[in-house]
């Protein structure tokens, strides 16, 4: 959604001015030599390395950058499958391997279990899928 400005551009010009362009909000990773990583391209992984181990434990999962070399991935296991099949630690093992190998060198990936992924504040959709705390100026 766009919301329009009341006032006008000191250039001078007379056409409508847009202030708050809204919508859903879409982290993508940045890594130090500069690439970009876009969500789309990341967000299959967990779900090939399900298929790749034949389970379905991961329930939800977060991807979360905290600085150019660290980014975290939050698991929350379903509790029936936690005991069937492979362990979560080698479903954790894999993903870092996965996302290591995607990211590359000097970026570490720390895959946590936690109990759940909670919604923004103030915001009426899902949890953000990716999320980058890096500020780029």
């Amino acid at each position: 959604f766009i919301i329009p400005l009341e006032s006008s551009c000191a250039c001078g010009i007379h056409t409508h001015l847009l202030g708050i362009v809204g919508g859903r909000k879409v982290d993508s990773i940045v890594l130090e030599d500069g690439r970009i990583i876009p969500p789309s391209s990341i967000t299959g992984i967990p779900g090939k390395v399900m298929h790749e181990l034949g389970t379905d434990k991961i329930q939800q999962f977060q991807i979360i950058q905290k600085s150019m070399n660290l980014v975290e991935i939050h698991l929350v296991i379903d509790e029936k499958l936690r005991n069937v099949g492979p362990s979560i630690e080698d479903i954790s093992e894999r993903l870092r391997e996965k996302y290591c190998h995607k990211f590359g060198d000097g970026v570490e990936v720390v895959v946590k279990e936690v109990n759940e992924i909670r919604k923004s504040e103030n915001v009426d959709t899902p949890p953000h899928v990716v999320i980058s705390e890096v500020k780029i100026s």
